[in-house]
């Protein structure tokens, strides 16, 4: 029981974490993107290259992230979606000519997360994952 607690608590909390900034820091800065430049001092660059540039909605969600290689080419595309309640309803993976490679869609019940489902590049639904929960009796 206590395991499925755990579970259940990084299903909420890891996706806020893999942002640099809080969701309510970006809302209340305004912030709209975020670049983040690398620089390869031991390898002799001397300016800097892009690694991500992210984008944020007004609420601070985060709406799309690239990531670059060192040549500067994509390396992962990803553009985010969410409902009225800043749940994350669909995540949609590109290549690096912005045509989609796979999309997850988010199914919630009472904010919580009860089915996702992927599709492929065809928007063919290729695999399905149901989450079922189990609630303490305290």
């Amino acid at each position: 029981m206590r395991h499925s607690y755990i579970i259940l608590v990084l299903i909420f909390i890891v996706p806020g974490v893999i942002q640099a900034q809080g969701r309510k820091t970006i809302k209340n800065k305004k912030i709209g993107s975020q670049t983040v430049y690398e620089y390869f001092i031991e390898e002799g660059m001397k300016d800097p290259v892009v690694e991500k540039i992210e984008k944020y909605d007004s609420d601070g969600n985060l709406i799309e992230q690239k990531e670059f290689s060192k040549e500067g080419d994509i390396k992962k595309w990803k553009i985010y979606s969410y409902d009225s309640n800043g749940n994350n309803t669909e995540e949609i993976t590109m290549d690096m000519r912005g045509k989609v490679e796979e999309r997850i869609v988010y199914i919630y019940k009472d904010d919580l997360i009860v089915e996702k489902k992927y599709y492929d590049h065809k928007d063919r639904l290729v695999k399905r994952k149901e989450y079922k929960y189990t609630y303490r009796e305290d």
